[in-house]
């Protein structure tokens, strides 16, 4: 019981709810030096009074007791643990000065003036520099004028036995030397276990933070998801549309060509029909650069013509050949060429041929544009890749708008202005990408669908710097100071988490080194971002 109660009286000296745990360890460190060193006076008191009696000489320690104990009495009443540590540190800078003098100067009262070192060394513990640096002059001050009237008080002092003054050293030099040990014993046990402590917390932030920038990486993924699956569907369903139109086309071609091996043409029909082909295959890419009223009047000006040279299915035939670039003039020479049954084999074989090898670069678009979008959702990712590598900002921005396509909407304007032989740098490119991302999703959200985002890169002479400018009415000046707190958010609940700039901060200006600025008026808000070509080797990687 007993033990519990000692235990428990430190733990609640000048207890007051709220106080942070360094301060709790100040408090209950200032109650135990102060209780040992009332103990130490009471001690004191007991020598010095079994020495010399009741008097000067021994009413100074008894006057030590009794201030540091209703000091402490005051701290824990009031809370206020310094009121103790002033009174504990003028008493034994003073009260030590008082007893050597009254016993007698240096030597006669055994050095008792080593006590008022702990004075300075308290306040260093528990004050300022500056405040124990003026401690520490007064300590000095009372060692000059015990040096300089040394004589006057051993003449005026108590006069004392050699084996006194030998008691007195043994006493102060092991008593100063004992508490000098346990204050900085404790001390050190309390430095240790505050590090300790500190590198837990230090830890369990890490991995709060790494985990939180999962999180709202993940999240802004899934927000990113459904457009990319849009732009995933897209070229997919026309991939597929156009194999099942390819299908029915080789069909057709497979019994145009067995119709063509029956012809048995001639050498220079052979020849037309080749040349035809070669100009077909130079058109598949090249677009029509016509009206849409002048190929209506064409399509129907060679569909009539077929029509009355007997030409089966001109209705289909007739928007092919256009496309193909074949004019009357064309079609007359091959009808000239060819005989009647051979012109309309002549002209399926053209046709189904055409539409077979446009089907074919129409499903190598598509398959190209699938391509584009995985290469671009892995290089946003950098999945497989070194956490670390050296990259190409301008790679980067290009990956996240492709990401961000399917929200672009008709009334949104993106202007890249990028630097042309910007230098490459090391970075965390996974990480970038988030910050881009979040940087041009907050420009988005503040144009309303409705305006103009700029993004700008250009080299500075420490590295690169990104800009991302957006034409919406801006940050008001009151909020901005808070836009990197963590959890701080304008958006309405269930559209912002409040972490995308926290984390973009925390990713540009302590993973990277770089700074983030914001600039912000009613017309429009500005991010800059500046980033180092390279990173502090000994960066750690989390």
């Amino acid at each position: 019981m007993f033990k519990s109660v000692l235990k428990t009286i430190p733990n609640r000296f000048a207890f007051r709810e709220g106080d942070p745990a360094p301060l709790r360890v100040d408090k209950t460190a200032i109650f135990i030096v102060a209780s040992a060193t009332t103990v130490a006076g009471l001690v004191w008191t007991l020598t010095y009074w079994s020495l010399f009696g009741w008097g000067l000489t021994t009413a100074l320690p008894f006057a030590f007791v009794m201030i540091v104990s209703l000091s402490l009495l005051t701290s824990h009443l009031s809370g206020n643990h310094l009121i103790t540590i002033y009174a504990h540190i003028f008493c034994i800078i003073y009260i030590p000065a008082f007893i050597q003098w009254s016993i007698g100067g240096a030597f006669d009262s055994g050095f008792v003036l080593l006590w008022s070192i702990l004075g300075p060394l308290a306040s260093l513990m528990f004050l300022s520099i500056r405040q124990s640096v003026l401690w520490f002059m007064l300590f000095i001050l009372n060692l000059l004028i015990t040096v300089f009237f040394d004589d006057y008080f051993t003449l005026h002092g108590s006069e004392v036995t050699q084996g006194t003054k030998l008691l007195f050293i043994l006493m102060n030099l092991g008593g100063a030397s004992t508490v000098v040990f346990l204050f900085a014993g404790y001390y050190v046990n309390a430095a240790v276990k505050e590090q300790d402590r500190a590198t837990q917390l230090l830890d369990a932030n890490l991995k709060q933070e790494m985990a939180l920038r999962q999180s709202e990486k993940l999240a802004t993924l899934g927000k990113l998801s459904a457009g990319i699956a849009h732009e995933l569907n897209n070229p997919a369903s026309a991939t597929l549309r156009g194999a099942d139109q390819l299908r029915a086309t080789l069909s057709k071609l497979e019994k145009a060509m067995f119709s063509l091996g029956k012809l048995n043409m001639s050498e220079e029909q052979e020849t037309r029909l080749e040349t035809d082909l070669q100009k077909l295959e130079r058109r598949i890419n090249l677009s029509v650069d016509i009206s849409s009223l002048s190929r209506a009047d064409r399509e129907h000006e060679i569909e009539n013509w077929l029509d009355n040279n007997d030409v089966e299915e001109a209705w289909s035939l007739a928007p092919i050949l256009v496309t193909a670039g074949f004019e009357i003039s064309d079609l007359v020479a091959l009808k000239d060429l060819f005989s009647s049954g051979g012109f309309s084999v002549i002209l399926s074989v053209i046709c189904t041929t055409y539409n077979s090898r446009k089907l074919l670069a129409e499903l190598a678009i598509g398959s190209t544009r699938i391509t584009e979008i995985v290469k671009a959702l892995k290089s946003y990712s950098y999945l497989d890749q070194a956490p670390m590598q050296t990259i190409n900002v301008h790679d980067g921005l290009n990956d996240t708008l492709v990401m961000f396509r399917s929200k672009l909407k008709s009334g949104v304007n993106i202007h890249t202005e990028f630097a042309v032989g910007l230098p490459s740098i090391e970075a965390y490119a996974s990480e970038l990408n988030q910050v881009w991302t979040n940087l041009i999703d907050n420009a988005i959200s503040a144009i309303e669908s409705k305006g103009t985002i700029v993004i700008r890169t250009r080299a500075i002479k420490t590295g690169v710097e990104v800009e991302v400018e957006d034409s919406g009415p801006g940050i008001p000046e009151d909020v901005q100071p808070k836009i990197f707190d963590p959890f701080f958010t304008t958006k309405p609940p269930g559209e912002g988490t409040g972490l995308g700039l926290s984390i973009s901060h925390n990713i540009i200006v302590n993973k990277h080194k770089g700074t983030i600025a914001v600039n912000s008026s009613p017309n429009g808000t500005r991010f800059v971002v500046q980033l180092p070509l390279t990173l502090p080797r000994n960066l750690d990687s989390s």
